[in-house]
């Protein structure tokens, strides 16, 4: 039976919930005509979207020794029914109240999560740029499996050395773009990377942690890209994730922080569905109501608990449902067993 590592569920909470502020506080200032530029600057939910992907580094390491199918539809079964849930909620928001028209909508790359080229557009409102990235680190993931845990070591570094040699030979793409070489090479991917090296030294494995690190700090952060602070960022989410694993079993000890956990099973809900909330009530003229101050506050409290409602409904439905589902499907196919790791976190901290 694996354990819980609630330390990350806290960690992911609050993450998520630094994402809500960024949306709740910077969409209606766009609406109130005030400047935006020192909020952005402060980079709230940039920093709570790179936590996420540090986390779902670490927690992906842990599957390696999955089965690459069982691995796979799992990923599949997490991921895309609430995300297509939430963007088909997302587009009826945004198009009945007039915040796009139907033929801006990218049908393909948006709904699929595959990287198909062109600049990431969230009409939405809901990031999913975040998820193309996510899922391609997935798919080179179950390309590395392929290879066993060794593979997946040495797959890290070699990543890691594309990522540097881009940086100093390549001039960075315009924009976030949906292109898989693009992902690929992107400085952001080097949050996937650190966090599955800190996942493998966890369970045993040291140097593929020492290499990245190596490799990032003696070349890429002198290469003077948009994104040479990753490293030092990198660092310092290290840590704090490291002391979250091994503060997990004092977490559990203590009642009063259950919610907080709770809150980390259902951030990934939240993190989908609070900005089509928070610009939907925007486009219904929320802003002529009321005061600036009134509505940040509102656009928390409202967002922040549709959120948490479509998390704890997506949360029982992976649970109870889809995972069932997935597991009757590989013992049928007779693939249900798995040598995963005893860390196993998929049960603790399922990916956003």
């Amino acid at each position: 039976m694996a354990r819980r590592l609630d330390g990350i569920q806290i960690l992911r909470l609050i993450a998520a919930v630094m994402v809500l502020i960024q949306h709740a506080v910077y969409l209606p200032s766009v609406h109130y005509g005030i400047n935006t530029l020192p909020f952005r600057k402060l980079g709230i939910g940039t920093a709570g979207v790179f936590v996420f992907f540090v986390i779902s580094g670490y927690v992906i390491a842990g599957l390696v020794d999955q089965r690459p199918l069982k691995f796979a539809l799992h990923r599949i079964a997490r991921i895309y029914p609430p995300y297509i849930a939430c963007m088909a909620i997302a587009a009826a928001i945004m198009i009945l109240t007039g915040g796009v028209g139907i033929e801006k909508i990218r049908w393909l790359w948006s709904f699929t999560l595959l990287p198909l080229g062109g600049a990431i557009d969230s009409w939405t409102s809901v990031p999913f740029w975040t998820l193309i990235y996510e899922m391609t680190f997935y798919t080179i993931t179950l390309v590395l499996m392929l290879g066993g845990r060794r593979a997946f070591d040495i797959g890290l570094v070699l990543w890691t050395s594309a990522i540097v040699l881009t940086a100093y030979f390549l001039p960075p793409p315009p924009v976030v773009t949906a292109n898989f070489l693009a992902i690929l090479t992107s400085p952001l991917s080097l949050l996937f990377i650190a966090g599955a090296a800190l996942g493998r030294l966890h369970a045993g494995s040291s140097w593929p942690l020492a290499a990245v690190c190596l490799i990032t700090w003696t070349a890429f952060w002198r290469s003077g890209t948009q994104y040479q602070s990753i490293p030092a960022f990198s660092i310092g989410t290290l840590a704090a994730l490291h002391f979250a694993v091994v503060g997990s079993e004092l977490v559990r000890r203590q009642k009063w922080l259950r919610p907080l956990v709770r809150g980390g099973d259902y951030s990934y809900g939240l993190y989908l569905i609070h900005a089509p909330i928070i610009a939907g009530m925007l486009l219904l003229g929320l802003t002529k109501v009321v005061t600036y101050p009134a509505a940040v506050a509102i656009c928390i409290a409202i967002g922040g608990a549709v959120g948490i409602l479509f998390g704890y409904l997506d949360f029982h439905f992976y649970q109870r449902i889809a995972r069932k589902a997935v597991d009757d499907i590989l013992v049928s196919s007779g693939t249900g067993k798995s040598t995963a790791n005893a860390l196993t976190p998929e049960r603790a901290a399922p990916p956003v």
